[in-house]
């Protein structure tokens, strides 16, 4: 409560439907961020448990979990602080346009899609994260993107695919709900696709995932479903942020995104393939990212095996 300025307003770094983060500084003037979540399904046993695992998972992409806190009712996560907010903040600032031009963006997506196709494919345990969206992504001083759990992250069985938990749909942020959860009590990782891909359309074109303010008054769905209707209706260019320009690549951008976000998850490409897919783009802009080469624990989710089988010999 010290830390926090008894959670106060002024230090609220952002809110989600699973609880608020607040900027804390600790007594050595050490800064951290500290995510005070809403009551919980976990058990008292089963929270410290599960998140002593998310707290020994690291990665470049991923907010590091510096400890966790349970008193009575109350539950806090401590992460560091990252000084450029949430890419959410970024996107919609309170005050004037976005400034963020499409290369920064492109690197933001690329970090992203490589955190979570680590957290799918490669980590061990594997993770589903199940609650992606711009509010969960930070960025550090660099706009290097990285993912924060919200405590709803699933670890997923090392010899299955699914997880067979289903989680109540009222702690997700609206807007990145995938339509399976209202037909199906299984948790997947294609669920984490589909959310990304929405978070993938925010980034193209500037609007937010529950209110487009390019749709007409009449329209009442959400960011998915107008670009499903402008790609329909071949307005497909009439979607992206005016301020970015109109070229080849944000088409492929948004081509990526659309697949994410197909109907039945089957059909959506795994998060492996997405970062592929994005990562290649980046050959047309003068940024970098750290070229780290993973591949897949379980390549069963991965469409094309041979491609991941050719990547593992030349890579040997």
């Amino acid at each position: 409560m010290k830390a926090t300025d008894n959670f106060g307003k002024s230090n609220i770094i952002g809110t989600g439907r699973s609880g608020t983060a607040y900027k804390a500084v600790l007594h050595d003037g050490t800064s951290v961020m500290v995510k005070r979540l809403q009551e919980s399904q976990h058990s008292e046993k089963e929270f410290p448990s599960e998140m002593n695992i998310l707290g020994s998972v690291k990665h470049c992409n991923l907010v590091s979990l510096l400890g966790f806190c349970v008193a009575k009712k109350e539950r806090f996560l401590v992460y560091k602080n990252m000084p450029n907010g949430t890419l959410h903040g970024q996107l919609h600032p309170a005050a004037g346009a976005c400034t963020m031009d499409w290369p920064l963006r492109l690197k933001i997506a690329i970090g992203e899609a490589k955190g979570l196709a680590w957290l799918n494919h490669s980590s061990n345990p594997r993770i589903i994260h199940q609650n992606i969206s711009s509010k969960c992504i930070l960025l550090d001083a660099d706009f290097e993107p990285k993912f924060f759990y919200f405590g709803l992250a699933r670890l997923m069985n090392p010899i299955d695919t699914h997880l067979s938990t289903f989680v109540n749909g009222e702690f997700r942020d609206l807007g990145y709900v995938v339509p399976e959860y209202t037909k199906t009590l299984v948790a997947t990782p294609k669920g984490d696709i589909y959310s990304f891909g929405t978070v993938l359309f925010e980034l193209v074109t500037g609007e937010r995932s529950t209110h487009v303010s390019k749709a007409p008054k009449t329209f009442k769905g959400n960011l998915v479903e107008w670009i499903q209707q402008q790609s329909s209706n071949a307005k497909l260019h009439e979607a992206i942020d005016e301020s970015l320009g109109v070229d080849q690549d944000l088409f492929q951008f948004m081509k990526v995104a659309c697949n994410c976000v197909t109907t039945m998850p089957k059909d959506r490409p795994a998060m492996f393939k997405v970062y592929q897919l994005l990562r290649a783009t980046r050959i047309n802009y003068n940024f970098t990212t750290e070229d780290e080469i993973m591949f897949p624990m379980d390549t069963s989710d991965v469409d094309n095996l041979e491609e991941v089988i050719i990547a593992r010999e030349g890579h040997d």
